[in-house]
């Protein structure tokens, strides 16, 4: 049984930051259908289940780079994989040393906060305007983080800055066990950004929890983006769309269309055109 995962920004969903219309009409009708189809994005649940609302889908999504697996229709997390305190504190030594305020996410009580201290650029600002305002998520603004950080499950570090601050903070937290850290071009902004969690966490294992759902013998699968590797690695079939980085296309089995030319949605349109 075959099981198709894709990533959301660059992806899936377009520039609007919204799945099209097409893509909506077209994946529906194949889910309805019996395609095994679902989701593996770096977004938390405040924003993916409002992109993913109109999107039929009967599998939970690994989402924050499979840190979390996540029911959309319940609004339940199924999954969690917390930092250890241990190194959440190592983590925020590492971002004083750089003087960088990061963004901390936890899960308390089946919900998401996120605490942050007064924003030093307009990508955090911009980052925060977007999903300050949804109910899945709370954004806490605190002078201390040990403090705050207490009684919440630690599950992620965010940063956005210049490319070498960026690239200094994430070589020395990779230095730190139990934490994978990632930075890349921003897909929206003209910044690098950076994000650490529990190297237990990866889209790849975040696939193999949902076996526990579905027994899928091939993983086909979906993305444009330096934390996609892990899932391409895993996939039997991975395809980069046409606006991916190039190192994405490189390891891709093929390119298919862009994110906004519903890339994915036509793909497997084309792909199971003769079955259903």
């Amino acid at each position: 049984m075959e099981l198709f995962v894709t990533d959301l920004d660059g992806t899936l969903i377009n520039s609007k930051r919204e799945v099209p219309k097409r893509s909506l009409e077209i994946l529906n009708k194949l889910i309805e259908k019996g395609v095994n189809f679902t989701v593996a994005t770096a977004r938390t649940p405040a924003t993916a289940v409002e992109i993913l609302q109109d999107l039929n889908l009967k599998l939970p999504v690994a989402l924050m780079n499979g840190v979390l697996i996540y029911d959309t229709k319940e609004l339940k997390y199924i999954d969690i994989k917390g930092i250890e305190k241990e190194a959440v504190n190592k983590v925020l030594d590492i971002f004083k040393e750089y003087n960088k305020n990061p963004l901390v996410y936890g899960v308390k009580d089946n919900h998401l906060w996120v605490y942050h201290k007064e924003f030093e650029n307009i990508y955090e600002y911009n980052f925060y305007k977007e999903r300050a305002d949804k109910k899945l998520k709370t954004f806490v603004r605190v002078e201390d983080y040990n403090n705050s950080l207490k009684e919440s499950n630690i599950i992620n570090f965010v940063a956005f800055d210049n490319y070498e601050k960026i690239k200094a903070i994430a070589e020395k937290i990779k230095c730190i066990e139990g934490i994978t850290v990632n930075y890349y071009k921003d897909v929206y902004e003209d910044c690098y950004f950076l994000e650490a969690y529990s190297s237990e966490a990866s889209k790849a294992n975040g696939i193999k929890y949902l076996s526990k759902y579905i027994e899928y013998s091939k993983v086909i699968c979906f993305g444009d983006n330096l934390n996609d590797i892990p899932m391409f690695e895993l996939a039997n079939e991975a395809y980069a769309t046409a606006n991916a980085a190039e190192e994405i296309k490189k390891i891709a089995a093929d390119v298919i269309g862009s994110c906004e030319d519903n890339g994915v949605a036509e793909f497997l349109e084309e792909r199971f055109k003769n079955k259903y």
